[in-house]
């Protein structure tokens, strides 16, 4: 009779300890499990429901890094991106996280700044992490990129030769627009001298920087120094007829201001015999012809045009006014006609063409995707 009575107590009491320690568990779940559960509700895109799971994690389990790390990307990824660089920024703060740790937090916090538009404070924390991670190439252009945002064009450009070297690439063109943006930003600060040093050495290291030219030339004629500017632009449109259409307008006034607007019309040939294709200086010569009153000239030429450039809409127009002003009112009608199907009627004259965004004005580094030298001229 013992030997029973002794199994049966050891089963009871088996049996009244699991009973304890399943209570127990249902009490206090295992902070392990309620971070598994997390991944998952995150995973799911369940972000409130993992948030209270993973402050059930850290309140039973404080070393759990990782843990406090996605909490506050989660509550990033709400919007709330002061909430996570609180998160982030108060674990740096610990002396018990591992280098590891220190690296990750460091990008996450990056990223936090970035998301609420302290672009000062996301690069001064990229910099920390350039300075832990000196042979990490992703890091570099995550701090060129904030250069960039918050408008620091000389570490830009020092960051950008850094990476470039590290990477064997050559982007002398996108160099050069640093310089141009640099010269902007001192233009905006009445540093025209400043300015103009910049703009130069623009074009020392692209000279095909269509934007240096022209403002350069624009910083002398906003002090007045005509003769200057004059100069500039005329020395562009003669290495680079391509793209004189950049420089017509602004030759034509400082020409007028000068009092020696009849040059334009030998400007006007000499690209035209340089880059015969290019309608766009055609169009001036022939605006210059019906300003003389030699509509004629001006409408031999517009027709000659329109045969190289059919799906020119300026040459059509050009037409039409000729056509107008030399009392061929019906043939102004039908080429009206002719233009309005064939949809000349573009709001838009050039696109980015990363991201697809429009501007009536050439861009060289496109604000919302900010590509350098994506933008493209509508026909």
């Amino acid at each position: 009779m013992t030997v029973p009575i002794l199994a049966s107590a050891v089963i009871l009491l088996f049996g009244l300890g699991l009973t304890i320690n399943l209570k127990n568990r249902k009490r206090r779940p295992a902070p392990y499990s309620s971070y598994v559960q997390a991944l998952h509700l995150y995973m799911d895109k369940k972000l409130d429901e993992a948030i209270v799971q993973l402050k059930a994690t850290v309140k039973q389990d404080t070393n759990n890094i990782m843990a406090y790390i996605h909490l506050g990307n989660i509550y990033r990824e709400k919007g709330d991106g002061q909430r996570a660089a609180k998160i982030h920024r108060n674990l740096l703060v610990r002396g018990d996280l591992k280098e590891s740790d220190v690296d990750t937090v460091l990008q996450q916090l990056m990223v936090d700044y970035q998301t609420t538009g302290e672009f000062n404070k996301a690069a001064h924390i990229a910099e920390r992490l350039v300075q832990r991670k000196k042979n990490d190439i992703e890091v570099k252009r995550c701090l060129l990129s904030l250069y960039e945002k918050k408008g620091d064009w000389d570490k830009a450009f020092f960051y950008r030769q850094s990476i470039n070297k590290w990477t064997k690439k050559k982007d002398h063109n996108i160099l050069a627009l640093y310089k141009v943006m640099a010269g902007n930003h001192l233009v905006k600060n009445a540093k025209e001298h400043e300015a103009r040093i910049r703009y130069r050495e623009a074009t020392k290291i692209d000279k095909h920087c269509i934007p240096a030219y022209l403002y350069w030339g624009d910083s002398y004629k906003r002090e007045d120094r005509l003769e200057d500017a004059l100069k500039i632009w005329q020395d562009f449109v003669n290495k680079q007829p391509q793209d004189a259409h950049f420089a017509i307008s602004r030759l034509q006034n400082v020409l007028y201001e000068l009092g020696r607007f009849g040059e334009i019309e030998k400007i006007y040939q000499n690209i035209i015999k340089k880059k015969p294709k290019d309608p766009a200086i055609q169009i001036q010569l022939i605006e210059i012809y019906r300003k003389q009153g030699n509509l004629d000239l001006a409408l031999t030429l517009c027709e000659d045009v329109i045969d190289k450039h059919p799906d020119c809409i300026s040459c059509y127009y050009a037409k039409i006014v000729l056509l107008q002003q030399h009392g061929k009112t019906n043939d102004a009608l039908q080429t009206a006609i002719h233009l309005l199907e064939s949809e000349m009627h573009h709001s838009k004259e050039y696109t980015c063409g990363d991201c697809g965004h429009e501007s009536k004005e050439p861009l060289w580094h496109c604000p919302v995707c900010h590509s350098w030298n994506t933008f493209v001229k509508e026909s």
